[in-house]
């Protein structure tokens, strides 16, 4: 299973689509929190695992443990980032796992690394916070 499409808000676009929009919007230094912000999650609230023995192949060949779905979206988060990166900055504290009954999963996130900021929220908000303010 693969991500092939994603979406935000109303502007759709493909796995690739959304890696070079990344990419343009870096090298133009325009915000490209949206984009951030869907990669974070993608990468943040999964629970599945890359298999370190297989870290140095290309992505579509890498080993992660995990169900299907987690699986895609985990390649899909890592193919517009590093996921080992986002969860420097971002360590999990709790998480209740996903069940079939309830359908939903609850994962909660402390702050490690203050560049994580620009992930979550606007720039402009980011900016904000002060080093105590965390």
């Amino acid at each position: 299973m693969y991500v092939t499409e994603a979406a935000i808000a109303s502007f759709n676009m493909t796995s690739e689509g959304a890696r070079d929009e990344m990419i343009r919007q870096r090298d133009a230094n325009s915000a490209q929190n949206a984009l951030d912000q869907l990669r974070a999650i993608a990468g943040l609230c999964n629970s599945g695992e890359f298999d370190a023995a297989t870290s140095h192949l290309p992505l579509p060949e890498r080993k992660i443990h995990g169900d299907a779905t987690d699986q895609a979206i985990l390649r899909f988060s890592e193919h517009l980032g590093s996921v080992s990166q986002l969860r420097t900055m971002w360590v999990k504290n709790f998480e209740l796992a996903f069940n079939s009954k309830n359908k939903y999963m609850i994962r909660t996130l402390f702050l490690a690394d203050k560049t994580g900021l620009r992930l979550a929220l606007p720039s402009d908000e980011a900016n904000q916070f002060q080093d105590g303010d965390m």
